[in-house]
């Protein structure tokens, strides 16, 4: 696969304050990276790096094999923020982004087809809802079939419906081979279709990796949801990991406890759920103190 970023030990200064420190990460086409922190931890940050709008103090960074900023074409961008004419048309304004872009017509029936703006393409952007903008920023930033996509905050304020529609998007980019990055605070909408994670910490990488990488590293607790109808606290095997309906395991026990449960009860319907994409942001921006009583679940 080509790799689309290459970034080694990225660090910058805005304002004599340091935002990023030795950060370093590499995305692949087709890969879906969730970039995820706290207010402040320095994701905008590092997304302006990726474009090019700013210039790192030390370390390495490319961008599709070249310097960020030299291929814009290549690049699509939505931000926080979407800020539009608010007097233009739908369809005007990204019939606007296209001539700017060079883009043939075409491909804005063709945008405004694939996310449902036909209905709307003749209002202006002040009576628009917030949804439709945000498939509009979206649809601009897609004009010219751009090979890397980054998003800060794709869904805030949409609700579930939009929501979904824009991570089934998402979804379609990668499998046609677009390598995206989003910075997001909702965790349970990335989870599914993430492919890598960073996240961040007061400019520094608190935890970089695939999802079953981090889940080990990070050794926190499993669990198996249990069906109703045994009795399973007379288990000597499972009775110490037992909670209510629930067992509660590091996941070292996974096929002890599984073949416990399977040849000795008989049981093929119990729910394993490995620990999610919360407990793990939770667990590696916590504190020393935080750990130790996560910790104490298992």
């Amino acid at each position: 696969m080509m790799q689309t970023i290459n970034a080694c030990e990225l660090a910058i200064c805005l304002g004599g304050q340091p935002r990023l420190q030795q950060v370093s990460l590499q995305l692949h086409s087709g890969e879906l990276l969730a970039l995820l922190g706290h207010n402040g931890a320095g994701k905008s940050t590092l997304i302006k790096l990726l474009l090019g709008l700013y210039q790192p103090d030390s370390g390495s960074l490319t961008v599709l094999g070249d310097k960020p900023g030299r291929q814009p074409l290549q690049v699509g961008y939505l931000p926080e923020n979407v800020s539009f004419y608010p007097q233009m048309q739908l369809g005007e304004l990204l019939q606007y982004f296209a001539d700017l872009k060079g883009i043939n017509r075409r491909r804005v029936k063709q945008l405004l087809a694939e996310f449902g703006l036909q209905h709307c393409a003749k209002q202006p952007l002040r009576v628009c809802s917030k949804g439709e903008r945000q498939r509009l920023g979206l649809a601009q930033a897609l004009l010219s079939q751009p090979a890397l996509l980054l998003l800060d905050e794709p869904t805030v304020g949409l609700d579930p419906l939009a929501s979904t529609f824009m991570y089934q998007t998402l979804q379609t980019l990668r499998s046609q081979g677009c390598s995206i990055v989003v910075c997001t605070h909702e965790l349970a909408l990335v989870e599914p279709v993430l492919d890598q994670l960073l996240i961040l910490e007061h400019g520094r990488v608190a935890a970089s990796g695939t999802l079953p990488a981090l889940q080990q590293q990070a050794q926190l607790p499993w669990q198996i949801r249990l069906p109703s109808g045994h009795a399973w606290h007379t288990d000597p095997l499972l009775a110490p990991w037992l909670r209510e309906q629930q067992l509660l395991f590091p996941a070292s026990l996974l096929p002890q406890l599984s073949q416990r449960l399977t040849q000795h009860w008989h049981c093929v319907d119990y729910q394993l759920q490995p620990p999610d994409l919360r407990q793990l942001f939770c667990h590696f921006l916590a504190g020393t103190d935080a750990r130790a009583t996560l910790a104490e679940a298992v």
